[in-house]
């Protein structure tokens, strides 16, 4: 193909022409930024492709033309880009794997471009072709002084797009150009059919929820209306009103169950039997803790702690202990564990703590089991 000076071109495709000549140039910049690895989502393209252009904003469908027309010259197998949807209105254009390694160092724009201008030059002449005839396309006259004779013939077959083509055909040319399809992304192909029965699912509910309202409005008007509709209302009522009874008498069935159920279960342990067990199963550790307090003291069979200072020695020795579950775990021991061997001592406000170590228990393990420890 012999080059296209833009001059000699009608205005509308010289404007194709920079549109694509600004579609190479926002695509290079993106591959230099983000290399060819990483697909082009239309959406950010459109926008630097209109930045570059500066004539109009750019839509998706000027992307595909750009694409399409670079795949329907004789160089189509050379055409590296094609588009992918990854659905939720993503549209993304990615390369071709074996383009996609020369693409790394730099796209070449210019190859690309003269690639687009022989495909365009080849949907003119095979448009030209089929529609020429038809649109009667002729040269436009030129100024020449007039000469006696017969006038000479116009050629109308044209193989090229020249400067003296019908203004008239152009947009009709520019209306059949090929645009890119558009095909489903391989790694959606598997969830495409668990997407459409959401779909589908969802399309069922909002019809469900339009005959509701439209139901509900034919109902409403039936008092003004004559006795035609509601006669025609009444067997819709009758079925509404059965299906609502049945869904009532369900509900209570199902409530009462729940209640037999609850009742047939044993009741729930309160706050107070809940602090009683988690400070049995610490009463092993605490008597270890007094063990040790009390060997630090020295001889003596009764030894006294106040309830603060006991408190506070607890709680460095043990880990995540608070200072109620402290106090509740001396009570149990004192009450039930270990009754002679801890005591606890009031004097108004004042609280003591007596250890008698001649009452040590000797079975710990088998008195905790015993008091419901394990459980």
């Amino acid at each position: 193909m012999s080059p296209i000076a833009p001059r000699a071109l009608p205005d509308e495709l010289v404007n194709l022409l920079a549109l694509h000549s600004s579609f190479l140039t926002a695509l290079s910049l993106h591959y230099a930024h983000n290399g060819t690895a990483t697909p082009v989502d239309l959406r950010e393209l459109t926008v630097s492709v209109s930045r570059v252009w500066r004539k109009r904003r750019v839509a998706i469908d000027d992307i595909r033309l750009c694409v399409g027309v670079l795949g329907a010259g004789p160089s189509r197998n050379n055409n590296p880009f094609y588009l992918s949807d990854y659905s939720g209105g993503k549209i993304c254009l990615e390369l071709h794997d074996e383009h996609k390694m020369a693409a790394v160092g730099s796209m070449n724009e210019a190859a690309l471009q003269a690639m687009f201008m022989e495909g365009l030059d080849h949907l003119w002449k095979t448009w030209n072709a089929t529609h020429g005839q038809q649109q009667k396309i002729k040269a436009r006259p030129i100024a020449t002084p007039k000469r006696r004779g017969r006038p000479r013939k116009v050629e109308i077959a044209q193989t090229s797009i020249q400067p003296f083509v019908d203004d008239a055909a152009i947009p009709k040319f520019l209306a059949q150009l090929p645009h890119a399809e558009i095909t489903l992304c391989p790694s959606l192909a598997g969830v495409a059919p668990l997407h459409e029965k959401g779909r589908k699912r969802l399309r069922d509910f909002k019809d469900s929820v339009r005959q509701g309202r439209a139901q509900k409005k034919v109902r409403e008007t039936t008092g003004k209306e004559n006795d035609t509709p509601e006669v025609q209302v009444q067997p819709t009522q009758a079925k509404i009103t059965e299906f609502t009874q049945v869904r009532k008498a369900n509900l209570l069935d199902r409530i009462l169950a729940k209640q037999a159920l609850a009742e047939s279960l044993p009741a729930p342990a309160s706050p107070a039997e809940l602090q009683r067990k988690a400070a049995l199963q610490r009463s092993e550790d605490v008597l270890g803790v007094l063990s040790l307090l009390t060997a630090s003291r020295g001889g003596g069979s009764r030894i006294s702690f106040s309830m603060n200072a006991l408190i506070q020695s607890l709680q460095g020795s043990m880990r995540t202990i608070s200072k109620e579950e402290a106090i509740k775990c001396v009570e149990v021991l004192a009450a039930e564990v270990a009754p002679g061997y801890v005591s606890i001592v009031r004097m108004g406000t004042i609280s003591s703590v007596v250890i008698n170590q001649a009452m040590r228990p000797m079975d710990v393990k088998n008195r905790l089991v015993s008091l419901g420890a394990g459980c």
